[in-house]
C-alpha cells in the first residue's frame, strides 16, 4: 500500500512540473564591454491551456563556442504581461479560447575570456500536446539560444521587433511584419528556419542545459520548417525585409520559427532565432450598427424630434464597430456624409431627414442602422428688462429678442395688477401696474411643439413716508440717538440730519453726542434717488433739550496712611448747583452728606474713594480719587510661661501683625522638634506635640520664621522657661 501512495504522489509531481504551457520565445545579447553581457529572454506561455507558471527563477547556462560548461546564471521572475489580440480585419474579434502571456528575464553576467566564444542557453519543456505539425508536442520542450562570437568581437545580436497575431483566422491572409533589428547596424537576413526542442517531461526545468549542439524539432508530414502551417499559398518570409505572409487553410496550432542571419562585410557572424505558436481559429464577428441620438429629444411616433437647433451631435452605441459611414439624409445633395465615429452635422433647415449609419462599410460583417428626425431652427427667447418706475403713469414697453424662428407664438403674462394682464403678440407697449414693488413678467414663446420660457422682474417704485423720533432731554455730553422710521417703497434713499450744533450725519438712525448746554433745533431731510424721486424736508425747533451737570470736587489728605493710624480729612469742594451729594468709601460705606470731616478706615487695601453729585435736573458728576490703608508688620515674643492649667499664662506663641507666613517650632535641649504649627493662633501648651504628655520644667529653645505682607523674610530664635509651680487639683 505504501508503494502505491508513493508511486501516486510521484506521478503527481511529475505531471505537475511538466504541465503544458511554452508557446514560444528568443534569446538575445548585448555585449556591454570587457566581455560583459547583457542576457535578455522572452517567454512566451499559454495563460488559457497552460498549466506550469513562468520558471522562478529562469536558469540560463554558459557553454564556451567549442560546447565546455561554464556556469549557470539564475535570473528572477520579472512578472508578465498579457499579448494584446492585433488584427486588421474589423470583422474578426479576439477568440475567447486564446490567451498569451510574456515575460522577459534580464540579468548581465561578467565572464572570462574565450577565444571559442560562448553559448547562451535556456530550456524548458512541454508545449501544448494540440500542437498539429510537430511530432509528440505534449512531450516536446523548447531550447532558446544564442552563440555569442569570440571575445575580440563585441557584437550585439538582432532581436525581433514585435510579436505575431496570437491568433489567426482562417482563410484570412496575414501580412506581418517581422522584423529584426540589429544595434550593430549589420546587414539582416530572414529565413523559415526549425528551432531546437529541449527539456523532456522527466527533467522539465533542467539546472544545466543538455550541452551543444541542440536537436532540432521533428515536424509531422507534410509539414516541415519551411512549411509550417496549412497556408495557400505557402507561408513565405521576404528574406530583405522579413515581411511574413500566410493564409491559413485549417484550423489548429502550428509551432513556425523564423531565423535572422546577421553578416558584415558579408561574412556570417551568427543566426539569431524565435519560434511562436500560431492559433489559427474560426474568427467570428458580432456588429451591430447602433445610431444614438442627443437624449433630450423625444420620441413621437417613430420621429426624433427636437428643439435645439439645426447643429446635432449624432454617437455611434454600436457593437464592434470599428469604421463607419453615416448619411444624414439630406436630399440632392452628396456632401451630407461623414466617416467619424461620433460626428456633428449641421442641417441646411428646419425638416424631416432618414439617418443611415453602416458599421464596417466594405467588410462582409457590416450592419446598417436609420432613425428618422426631425430638427427645428434654434429658440432661444428672451426679452430686455425695462428701466423702474414711479407708481405714478407708469407705462412699460415689451420687447421679445432671441432667437425666434418664423411663426413663433407668444404668450405674455404681466401679472393680473398690470393693465393689459396677458397678450399673444410679439412685442406689447404701455403696460400698467396698479401697485407699487416687483412685479415677475413672464413670455413663453412655441414654435413647431418647441417651447421656450423667459422670466424678468421689473420695479414699480413708490412714494416713500418717513417718521423721525428721539428722547429730547439730557445733560450735558448727551448722546442722543435719533430715529427714522422709512417706508422705502422700494427706493433708493438718501437722509441728512442737521443736529442744531453745527453737526450733521447721513445714516439712517445716527447717534450724536452734545457738548454744551442749550436748546437745539433739528432738521431731517429724504431724498428718493431712484423711481419717483421725492424729498421729505423735517423741521424740529427747539427739539432737543440738554441740561448743565455739576461739578464733582473735593479733597482728602493724606492719600496713603498706615493701619496703625486709618484716619482720612476729607473736604467737600464740589459746586455748580449742587443738590444732592454722595461719598462712597470703596469699602461697602457710604454717606448722604458731603461735609468736611475725618473717616476712619478698619483693613488695609486700595480704596476708591468717589463723590457723585445731582443739580436740580438730576444731572450727575462724579470725581474719584484713589487712596491706600498700607498694612504693617510687628512681632513680640515672651520668654516664659507657666504650663499649670491654672487658666493664666498657659501656653506660649508669640504675636504680631502683617504676616503671610509663619512657622513656628519648639525644640529640646537635645535638638529635637517636640512642636510644630504654622497657625498664629496656635499656642504649645508644654506637651509633647501638644498631645497631653507632659514635658518637664526646663528651657527650651523656639524657632519663628515669618513672611510679611511686604515679602520680607524674618527670623527670631530664642529660649523659654516653662514652669509648673502650680497644678489645679
Amino acid at each position: 500500500m505504501k508503494k502505491l501512495l508513493l508511486l501516486g504522489a510521484l506521478i503527481c509531481c511529475l505531471q505537475t512540473s511538466w504541465a503544458t504551457h511554452i508557446i514560444g520565445g528568443e534569446l538575445y545579447y548585448d555585449c556591454l564591454g570587457n566581455n560583459t553581457y547583457r542576457i535578455t529572454l522572452k517567454i512566451y506561455r499559454d495563460c488559457y491551456l497552460g498549466q506550469a507558471p513562468f520558471d522562478d527563477p529562469a536558469k540560463i547556462t554558459i557553454w564556451t563556442g567549442t560546447g565546455a560548461y561554464m556556469q549557470v546564471i539564475e535570473v528572477p521572475f520579472p512578472g508578465s504581461t498579457n499579448v494584446p489580440f492585433i488584427t486588421n480585419n474589423p470583422c474578426f474579434q479576439p477568440p475567447a479560447n486564446v490567451c498569451v502571456e510574456q515575460a522577459i528575464y534580464q540579468t548581465v553576467v561578467s565572464l572570462p575570456n574565450s577565444p571559442s566564444g560562448y553559448i547562451f542557453a535556456y530550456q524548458r519543456c512541454c508545449r501544448n500536446n494540440t500542437i498539429m505539425n510537430i511530432i509528440d508536442p505534449g512531450n516536446t520542450g523548447a531550447t532558446y539560444t544564442e552563440q555569442v562570437p569570440a571575445s575580440d568581437l563585441c557584437n550585439n545580436s538582432p532581436r525581433f521587433n514585435n510579436f505575431p497575431p496570437i491568433a489567426l483566422c482562417i482563410g484570412e491572409p496575414l501580412v506581418f511584419d517581422h522584423s529584426a533589428t540589429d544595434p550593430d547596424g549589420d546587414s539582416l537576413v530572414y529565413q523559415l528556419c526549425s528551432t531546437f526542442e529541449g527539456a523532456t517531461p522527466n527533467d522539465p526545468q533542467p539546472y544545466i542545459t543538455s550541452p551543444p549542439p541542440f536537436s532540432p524539432l521533428t515536424f509531422q508530414p507534410p509539414y516541415s520548417a519551411g512549411y509550417p502551417i496549412a497556408s495557400v499559398p505557402a507561408a513565405a518570409i521576404d528574406p530583405n525585409t522579413g515581411v511574413l505572409t500566410v493564409t491559413p487553410t485549417q484550423l489548429g496550432q502550428y509551432v513556425v520559427s523564423v531565423c535572422v542571419s546577421e553578416y558584415r562585410n558579408g561574412v556570417l557572424i551568427g543566426t539569431h532565432r524565435r519560434d511562436f505558436q500560431f492559433n489559427v481559429t474560426n474568427c467570428q464577428s458580432n456588429v451591430q450598427a447602433n445610431i444614438e441620438v442627443p437624449a433630450t429629444w423625444i420620441l413621437n411616433g417613430g420621429v426624433y424630434e427636437s428643439c435645439e437647433g439645426l447643429g446635432v451631435q449624432f454617437e455611434d452605441h454600436g457593437i464592434n464597430s470599428v469604421y463607419q459611414h453615416w448619411d444624414f439624409g439630406v436630399p440632392v445633395i452628396i456632401t451630407d456624409t461623414s466617416n467619424l465615429e461620433n460626428p456633428v452635422y449641421n442641417y441646411p433647415t428646419t425638416g424631416t431627414y432618414t439617418v443611415m449609419l453602416v458599421a464596417n462599410p466594405g467588410f462582409f460583417c457590416a450592419d446598417t442602422d436609420y432613425v428618422t428626425i426631425h430638427v427645428r431652427e434654434n429658440m432661444d427667447i428672451d426679452f430686455a428688462t425695462p428701466t423702474g418706475q414711479c407708481i405714478d403713469l407708469n407705462s412699460f414697453d415689451f420687447i421679445a429678442t432671441g432667437a425666434m424662428p418664423a411663426g413663433t407664438i407668444f404668450n405674455w403674462d404681466f401679472t393680473t395688477d398690470a393693465t393689459p394682464a396677458t397678450s399673444n403678440t410679439q412685442n406689447t407697449m404701455g403696460v400698467n401696474f396698479a401697485t407699487a414693488g416687483p412685479h415677475t413678467v413672464t413670455l413663453a414663446a412655441d414654435f413647431d411643439g418647441c417651447l421656450d420660457t423667459a422670466v424678468h422682474d421689473i420695479m414699480v417704485y413708490g412714494h416713500p413716508t418717513v417718521t423721525i423720533d428721539v428722547d429730547t432731554v439730557g445733560c450735558v455730553n448727551y448722546d442722543a440717538h435719533f430715529f427714522a422710521d422709512v417706508n422705502y417703497a422700494y427706493n433708493d434713499l438718501l437722509f441728512n440730519w442737521t443736529f442744531g450744533d453745527g453737526g450733521t450725519d447721513t445714516v439712517e438712525d445716527p447717534i450724536h453726542i452734545y457738548f454744551t448746554p442749550g436748546d437745539y433745533s433739528v432738521t431731517f431731510q429724504l431724498i428718493a434717488l431712484t423711481g419717483c424721486q421725492d424729498t421729505i424736508n423735517i423741521n424740529k425747533p427747539n427739539w432737543i433739550d440738554v441740561y448743565p451737570v455739576p461739578n464733582a470736587d473735593f479733597t482728602v489728605d493724606p492719600i496713603e496712611q498706615s493701619i496703625f493710624w486709618p484716619h482720612f480729612y476729607i473736604t467737600d469742594q464740589s459746586s455748580g448747583g449742587v443738590v444732592d451729594c454722595w461719598m462712597f468709601y470703596g469699602n461697602g460705606d457710604s454717606s448722604n452728606s458731603c461735609n468736611d470731616g475725618w473717616y476712619i478706615y478698619s483693613d488695609t487695601g486700595h480704596y476708591n474713594l468717589t463723590q457723585i453729585v445731582y443739580n436740580i435736573y438730576t444731572c450727575p458728576d462724579t470725581m474719584i480719587i484713589p487712596i491706600i490703608v498700607k498694612p504693617e508688620f510687628v512681632f513680640n515674643i515672651p520668654n516664659t510661661f507657666t504650663a499649670n492649667w491654672d487658666g493664666l499664662n498657659d501656653g506660649f506663641r508669640g504675636k504680631g501683625i502683617g504676616i503671610k507666613e509663619y512657622d513656628f517650632r519648639i525644640y529640646d535641649r537635645w535638638g529635637r522638634t517636640i512642636f510644630k504649627t504654622t497657625d498664629q493662633l496656635e499656642e504649645w501648651k508644654g506637651s509633647l506635640n501638644n498631645q497631653g504628655i507632659m514635658l518637664p520644667e526646663d528651657v527650651y529653645v523656639y524657632s519663628v520664621d515669618i513672611v510679611d505682607v511686604f515679602d520680607e523674610k524674618h527670623k527670631f530664635r530664642g529660649k523659654v522657661l516653662m514652669l509648673r509651680s502650680k497644678f489645679p487639683n
